[in-house]
């Protein structure tokens, strides 16, 4: 679960807490600076640096931030009965060090509206984009809001990438494996005349007994 600068992932967390009832489960805490430096310093010249850096950040202290952050993260697993691990990476390069940690990972958590929001309140920003693109595990992101989810819904296109995804998916969170499950095609005919429809019903009735599966009018790839 990434945690940068003073946000903490609420949405998130509660997500892991809800899986971890389910299935124990070791979490992560990656705590990063509030900003990457490295991009900081890549797109401002230093004068311009200097006048546009925010006052947490000219009083330097991300290091006071990250363990108010880390302090809470600690508290809430415990209140959990979480078993968890802290992983503190407030070097200049916060994404960089964020992309290595996900080579050891199963899935990254990332809050769908918090991430780096001090830097680029839209969401996706740029921070999220680059995750999103460069991240060696699965991303989930969470709304802050986070409800248990009472439905799996998949995308099918036939490709090599959505079956993929589909079985990932499966392989990550067989805790979800009872819920109502739909599987979202787009095609010109009717569900069964899906390419590898026996194929693919075949390895999803397995893992989702509750399957349904909704073929949408229409050519997929050109949606």
């Amino acid at each position: 679960i990434a945690l940068d600068g003073e946000h903490f992932p609420k949405g998130a967390f509660e997500f892991a807490s809800f899986i971890n009832t389910q299935n124990e489960i070791l979490l992560a805490g990656v705590f990063l600076s509030p900003v990457d430096y490295s991009r900081l310093m890549a797109y401002t010249g230093a004068g311009e640096g200097m006048a546009i850096m925010p006052e947490w950040l000219m009083k330097n202290d991300d290091e006071a931030i990250i363990n108010k952050n880390i302090q809470l993260f600690e508290d809430a697993c415990i209140a959990e009965g979480l078993h968890y691990r802290v992983h503190k990476d407030n070097d200049l390069m916060a994404l960089s060090s964020l992309v290595e940690e996900t080579r050891f990972a199963d899935i990254l958590l990332v809050s769908s509206e918090l991430f780096f929001k001090n830097v680029g309140a839209s969401q996706p920003n740029y921070y999220l984009e680059e995750v999103l693109k460069r991240s060696e595990c699965p991303v989930m992101l969470v709304p802050e809001n986070f409800k248990e989810p009472q439905q799996v819904v998949l995308s099918y296109d036939s490709g090599e990438s959505a079956t993929f995804a589909i079985k990932q998916f499966a392989y990550l969170f067989p805790e979800l494996g009872k819920k109502e499950t739909i599987l979202v095609s787009m095609s010109d005919g009717i569900a069964e005349d899906l390419p590898e429809y026996e194929m693919i019903t075949e390895l999803l009735t397995h893992h989702y007994p509750d399957l349904k599966i909704e073929n949408l009018p229409g050519k997929g790839k050109q949606q």
